[in-house]
């Protein structure tokens, strides 16, 4: 299993996680403090330098809502609630009114019971900071993710690689949210994974990458972030609107999901100071998250070509309207009326058919051949550049200089064999000397990575 893909987030550095641990030792102290007889203290078990990423954090929110049930239960009475989300890992604390070997015999069979239980890390501490002992009930210590052994005696011996460990994890998590199916949260945080992959990915000529900027002075990679963490509550709420008109027609649905797609623009503009970082986004993957709601009590509703052509009747109407009195007053407008390209609203209006039809199915073949999952992105934005009419690409460099790169583009793929860094070093060159960026290929690359996670959770 490649775990590359799912850990999309910031890797702590161990004198940031020794920090991490101090603070949360002197928060303890802090709400001891306050007199309540109980203190729990909720985090994730989870190995590697990587500790908040999207599955990670559903996890955790899956875990707050267990120890709620449970308390509410059980009739221990909840005083306060804090949680926090640090880099070194999401953190919560309850303090509670009852008696401490109450509250622990409860939460230990939570971590016990529960498919993703041994993820938890629930520590109660009575009144004067000693942790409760889960050994005082009966239960044994924890055991080994990987092979049942006491889970510190493997640690003391580093019998398993920190990758073994953190492939079984993804493993309990990825199992445990397929059983449950999508929800609007989730599908928020599959949203997000994808545009920070896409950004991620590298290196891809004149885009923003982790390497560089590509052709844009305005953009960077920590924008990219913040613009998908301002967006993530935007596509749940597609979700939502999708479900709540699950018996309309799918063409009605844009008319739905425009208003909140309006709002959506303008949380990105607010996270990204004016800088259009994932327009193109809202408008296609907002779709593709509706559509998903809206087929969620239906069968075949993961099937990516199914899920790519219903959300072609869905963007059928954008096609419609936005064109049918075309006066070339918007870019967009000009280059339909120029050449014919509808750019985004065309290719959803068609089913993706640059995805279904081409990009998907190589690919899946790049994976099955024992490509990494970045090089698979690599290879498949390349091939996109050299298909698509990309709109953006004529913007910036009129039609001439775009023709011009997909045929660089098409001469890298020709070669029969994965292109090396370095030619797409070169080509990366190329697009910045002529100050185009193939953005529209660029979205069209996310919303395959969001086909991938879906696909992945819900197949």
């Amino acid at each position: 299993m490649d775990i590359t893909p799912w850990l999309v987030g910031h890797s702590v550095p161990l004198v940031e996680m020794l920090d991490g641990r101090e603070a949360r030792a002197i928060r303890q102290r802090r709400l001891l403090s306050e007199g309540a007889p109980v203190l729990v203290c909720f985090t994730l078990n989870m190995a590697g330098p990587v500790k908040v990423h999207p599955l990670s954090e559903e996890t955790f929110l899956a875990g707050m809502r267990e120890i709620r049930s449970r308390l509410e239960l059980a009739q221990l009475a909840v005083r306060r609630e804090e949680m926090l989300t640090p880099s070194w890992g999401w953190e919560a604390y309850f303090l509670i009114d009852a008696d401490c070997r109450a509250v622990k015999r409860v939460l230990t069979a939570l971590e016990e019971e529960h498919p993703l239980g041994r993820l938890f890390d629930i520590d109660v501490l009575d009144a004067g900071g000693n942790k409760v002992s889960r050994e005082e009930f009966g239960y044994p210590p924890r055991r080994c993710l990987i092979c049942g052994e006491t889970a510190a005696v493997c640690a003391r011996s580093r019998t398993h690689t920190v990758a073994e460990l953190q492939e079984r994890t993804l493993q309990m998590m990825i199992t445990y949210f397929r059983r449950e199916g999508l929800t609007p949260s989730l599908i928020g945080r599959i949203c997000r994974m994808a545009l920070l992959q896409e950004v991620y990915t590298t290196p891809k000529p004149g885009l923003v990458d982790r390497r560089n900027t590509g052709a844009h002075q305005d953009m960077d990679v920590p924008l990219f972030e913040a613009s998908a963490h301002a967006l993530e509550s935007y596509f749940a709420d597609c979700f939502r609107i999708g479900e709540k008109h699950a018996g309309a027609e799918a063409g009605e649905l844009l008319q739905w999901l425009r208003p909140r797609g309006q709002e959506a623009e303008q949380a990105m503009f607010s996270a990204t100071d004016g800088i259009n970082t994932h327009k193109g986004m809202i408008f296609s993957l907002g779709i593709l998250c509706g559509v998903c709601g809206w087929r969620s009590c239906q069968p075949g509703v993961w099937r990516a070509e199914d899920l790519l052509l219903a959300s072609g009747r869905a963007a059928q109407p954008a096609l419609q309207s936005d064109f049918a009195e075309a006066d070339g007053k918007t870019a967009g407008e000009r280059q339909y009326l120029a050449y014919g390209i509808a750019g985004i609203r065309g290719e959803a209006a068609s089913g993706f058919a640059s995805i279904r039809e081409t990009a998907w199915p190589f690919f899946q073949a790049k994976l099955a051949e024992g490509s990494t999952f970045e090089e698979a992105g690599v290879w498949t934005l390349l091939l996109l550049i050299s298909r698509v009419e990309d709109t953006n690409m004529i913007k910036r460099g009129g039609r001439e200089v775009q023709q011009q790169m997909q045929q660089q583009a098409a001469a890298l793929l020709s070669q029969g064999t994965a292109p090396m860094q370095e030619d797409v070093f070169r080509l990366d060159e190329l697009f910045i000397e002529k100050n185009v960026s193939p953005g529209g290929c660029a979205d069209l690359l996310a919303i395959l990575y969001f086909l991938w996670y879906l696909e992945q959770l819900h197949g």
